[in-house]
């Protein structure tokens, strides 16, 4: 009987890290001013912080912030802290809490239990405005994946990588 609950629960860990999302996969949506000369853009500045930052979670704010900064660099942006850049970047998440169930095992009987987990679906923006009017131009969504206490900065490191592989917009 104890070897049953066993199988039982390594089949449930097995069926459960089938369906983790990985970055490549996240949905991305994506709309683009076609009269912007992305080429042109070399240099940024972070926007100051919109409405849709101040949230329940200011850190996972934060640190979505530093993420895209990071990962803009990392592509060849230049980020300015004087002068005026070519263009601001504005990065926000949205945020759809859920109750979900979470495996574990008795630790009496070690048979497979659910108990509820509070996870996070989370979706990633990030807007490129220009620096002198604000007007909109690129602005991308990746949906899809959660965010936890432990990987929050890997998950949010992933949907960043795969939010940005669609910038600059090739046309």
């Amino acid at each position: 009987m104890k070897q049953l609950g066993v199988l039982a629960f390594s089949a449930l860990i097995l069926a459960a890290s089938a369906c983790t999302t990985k970055p490549a996969e996240l949905p991305v949506r994506i709309q683009v001013n076609r009269q912007v000369d992305f080429r042109a853009l070399r240099s940024f500045r972070p926007a100051a912080a919109g409405v849709e930052e101040a949230s329940a979670y200011p850190k996972l704010q934060r640190l979505a912030k530093e993420i895209v900064i990071e990962e803009m660099v990392s592509r060849g942006f230049e980020r300015l802290e004087n002068g005026t850049p070519d263009f601001r970047l504005r990065t926000y998440l949205r945020f759809n809490s859920y109750l979900s169930q979470k495996m574990g095992a008795s630790k009496t009987t070690a048979e497979a239990t659910i108990a509820p987990s509070d996870q996070r679906d989370v979706t990633l923006v990030v807007e490129i405005v220009g620096s002198r009017d604000e007007k909109r131009y690129w602005q991308g969504t990746v949906s899809g994946f959660h965010l936890d206490p432990i990987n929050s900065r890997s998950s949010l490191k992933g949907a960043a990588w795969r939010l940005l592989a669609e910038f600059p917009p090739l046309f």
